[in-house]
């Protein structure tokens, strides 16, 4: 996980850099080539020694890449099928992602790619020509500030170091499963995965099998790493579900959990939890925050969503603890709500809305809301947060099913996932239905007693980051 900024032409981008430092503190760069000059900084997981440092050339192409590639192995096969005289210099894939680039091409490695990423890139074949793509489910995030020189960062905060004002009508986000070719003729787009969400013919007993075997494989894909990994225990069924499967591979797995009320239902349950699979659990205070705090929480996330900057609030705390004990990649368990349609409000706009349709457009709303709350608030101590059930086959599967195998009325709207886990987790947990995590923390209530109106508060902070005008 890093750090990425990029402009159109030869331009200074070492504040940008500097600027998104926290997201890597173990390396930072920049280069100018074929017309396009990239900044990057770097947390080393993967081949953490300098050989993996970036931006990264492999021929013509040079890359910044923010991610992990969890299937960095299938391209490796690809590319030495494309040059069967290819040898590696590095263990990690970075070097996979920008030989793939390079022998394969965008689009045909794009679509392969079972990751998280935000990339941008030079060719040397096309001068002049900036290229960046994002993941298919927006995971990472990757902003455009479309004046020109055309430029993209990882944060929006890199765009003000450089001098550029940051407006409503001249940022956007590069879309979910999107890459670009960026000239000073325009930009180009290229959508390289469309989410299907077909149904299938199943049931709660045979759905629950399948999606006990997903997650499994998606943890597993996700175990790929270099240096020390934890988890976070929140007291619901997702992040248990998730340390169950982490177990079964890192017996000495430490979790971490937030403490706000110590009466708290959240607490209970992720203590049951961690005592059930025989680990460490470490909870952290998470303080009422003051006004101050929830402003830097604001310009930390970069959006004005109330529940990002409430959730963001105890992440930040979680993140500092993680980070302080030596960790940089954690695993949580954003993205199982969205496919299940867990959320109370779901409920009754389900009554008109179909169930398949509904389902993939909440989970793609993620890449503006949940995701990059998630990967900036933990980048802004440098730890990884990794989302097992962002995987490409869990969310095609999850995406498949009718209603009936996932819900077992109002009161089990993911019954499929407690019958998965049922007798592995504590019943404490797996009976409990859907609490959102602000509320069972006791955090949102604590907010009304510091802020008579926090949406109002959270808006304004955020004008102040996104100007109306510039």
């Amino acid at each position: 996980m890093c750090g990425v900024a990029a402009i159109l032409g030869a331009a200074d981008l070492m504040s940008a850099a500097a600027r998104l430092s926290h997201r890597g503190p173990d390396a930072a760069a920049t280069v100018t080539v074929a017309g396009v000059t990239l900044a990057h900084t770097r947390l080393a997981i993967q081949d953490p020694g300098d050989r993996s440092d970036q931006p990264f050339r492999d021929g013509p192409v040079t890359i910044a890449y923010n991610g992990e590639i969890y299937n960095a192995a299938d391209l490796r096969l690809a590319v030495e099928r494309a040059d069967p005289g290819r040898t590696w210099a590095t263990t990690g894939d970075t070097e996979v992602f920008a030989a793939a680039l390079n022998m394969l091409g965008p689009a045909v490695t794009l679509p392969m790619v079972n990751g998280m990423f935000a990339v941008a890139w030079a060719d040397e074949r096309h001068p002049g020509v900036l290229h960046v793509a994002r993941d298919r489910h927006g995971e990472i995030p990757l902003h455009l500030h479309l004046a020109q020189p055309v430029a993209v960062a990882s944060e929006l905060k890199a765009f003000t170091a450089l001098g550029r004002p940051v407006t409503e009508n001249n940022v956007a986000d590069v879309p979910a499963g999107c890459w670009a070719e960026i000239s000073r003729a325009g930009i180009t787009w290229t959508r390289y995965h469309k989410q299907g969400c077909a149904p299938v013919a199943s049931n709660l007993a045979k759905a629950s099998v399948m999606l006990k075997s997903a997650l499994a494989r998606a943890v597993r894909r996700r175990l790929i790493s270099d240096v020390p990994v934890c988890s976070l225990l929140s007291g619901g069924i997702d992040s248990a579900a998730i340390t169950y499967e982490l177990v079964q591979h890192r017996p000495g797995l430490v979790a971490y959990t937030a403490r706000l009320d110590p009466k708290s239902r959240d607490l209970r349950c992720a203590r049951e939890t961690a005592e059930q699979l025989g680990i460490r659990l470490v909870e952290v205070d998470v303080p009422v925050p003051t006004a101050d705090d929830l402003a830097r929480v604001v310009a930390t996330v970069e959006m004005p969503y109330k529940a990002q900057i409430e959730i963001g609030w105890a992440c930040l705390r979680l993140a500092e603890a993680m980070r302080g004990d030596g960790f940089k990649v954690t695993y949580s368990g954003e993205g199982s709500d969205e496919l299940w349609a867990s959320y109370g409000f779901a409920y009754h706009a389900l009554q008109t809305t179909d169930w398949h349709i509904y389902r993939r457009d909440l989970m793609a709303a993620q890449s503006r809301k949940n995701f990059p709350r998630v990967n900036k608030t933990f980048m802004a101590h440098s730890v990884e947060g990794r989302l097992p059930f962002c995987d490409p086959d869990l969310v095609d599967l999850a995406l498949s099913l009718p209603q009936h195998a996932v819900a077992n009325g109002k009161a089990l709207p993911k019954a499929v996932l407690q019958y998965a886990y049922a007798g592995l987790l504590p019943d404490s947990v797996v009976r409990r239905p859907k609490v959102a995590f602000q509320d069972g923390l006791g955090l949102k209530t604590a907010i009304t007693h510091v802020l008579p109106d926090p949406g109002r508060f959270y808006r304004a902070e955020y004008r102040r980051i996104v100007r109306s005008k510039p």
